[in-house]
């Protein structure tokens, strides 16, 4: 009897220990499940799903140089603000209009009048009495021009229609839409020139930029050298048309630029654009389009590159 009652404790032994044995892995494994999981989102807290606003695919701006003949104008969207910059001749203004009407355009954030010219401000009187406007950007012009008919036009209107004015200056920015915009000319106001009174504006969106130089010659861009030597442009409206008192060839190795758009009109009586120009875009290696071969020319701007198109 005695040895079955050893027999009997060690086995009871060996049942305990296997016992503990169990609840320990069963304790184990319940600890396990309660265990926060480092992957797992915490409670009351959400997951970042940021992801960049700029995609590679966004618009950003479109930029689009209607042909009005032997003058500019160029037409910026970008969101859902948009900018006139000129507008050519008074006979051209109902083709103006036409064409913001058939990009949608209702009312112009901003319009800039590069200089007192007609041929790129003759119809800028029908354009404010036809579509609202909030902000008019021009320069101080010369004594003679301040004095024509057409201007004093411009001048009523933009008065009438009780838009913003202001007075360009450089280094004048401002936001438009996805772009930033910077006022880069006239320094003063030439009373021998006007075409040097020229608003040079640059325009930047995602890495595409622009250089809208109006008619300044080359005296302006001389300055522009000695004040913005660091300036670059993507793309550049063509300065004067394409005429040879304007594009030296310093100032357009300066910007670096890959594409230029010449607004000008077929056939034109000044033989504008000059090869003299031609040849510094082509030694430049910068593509360029005519209006006045090309038509229109509207000009895509993405995140990261941009897109041309032509209507012929």
């Amino acid at each position: 009897m005695e040895k079955r009652k050893s027999i009997n404790k060690k086995y009871a032994h060996i049942m305990a220990v296997i016992i503990l044995l169990i609840l320990t892995v069963i304790l184990s494994a319940c600890g396990a499940s309660d265990k926060p999981d480092d992957t797992a989102v915490p409670e009351n807290n959400v997951a970042d799903t940021t992801v960049s606003t700029t995609k590679a695919d966004e618009k950003l701006m479109t930029a689009h140089f209607i042909d009005v003949g032997q003058g500019d104008c160029t037409l910026f969207i970008s969101g859902d603000e948009t900018m006139l910059i000129d507008c050519g001749e008074e006979k051209y203004s109902d083709t103006v209009i036409r064409e913001l009407q058939s990009y949608g355009v209702t009312e112009l954030d901003y319009v800039v009048v590069t200089h007192a010219h007609s041929d790129h401000m003759g119809g800028m009187a029908d354009i404010l009495n036809t579509v609202p406007t909030q902000t008019i950007i021009f320069s101080e012009p010369s004594e003679k021009s301040s004095g024509t008919k057409t201007y004093g036009e411009f001048l009523t209107a933009a008065d009438e229609c009780g838009a913003d004015i202001i007075i360009a200056e450089p280094d004048y920015t401002f936001s438009f839409g996805n772009a930033e915009c910077r006022i880069i000319a006239p320094f003063e106001v030439s009373e021998k020139e006007e075409n040097d009174n020229s608003v040079v504006m640059h325009i930047t969106a995602g890495t595409t930029s622009f250089l809208m130089t109006g008619d300044a010659e080359k005296a302006v861009e001389k300055d522009i050298i000695a004040n913005y030597p660091s300036l670059r442009a993507t793309i550049i409206k063509v300065g004067h048309h394409g005429s040879k008192t304007s594009s030296h060839d310093d100032f357009i190795s300066m910007l670096g630029c890959e594409t230029a758009v010449i607004s000008v009109g077929e056939d034109n009586k000044y033989n504008h654009p000059s090869d003299e120009t031609l040849t510094t875009l082509t030694d430049n290696n910068i593509e360029y389009y005519r209006t006045d071969l090309e038509g229109a020319v509207t000009i895509e701007c993405f995140a990261d590159n941009y897109k041309i198109s032509t209507k012929r």
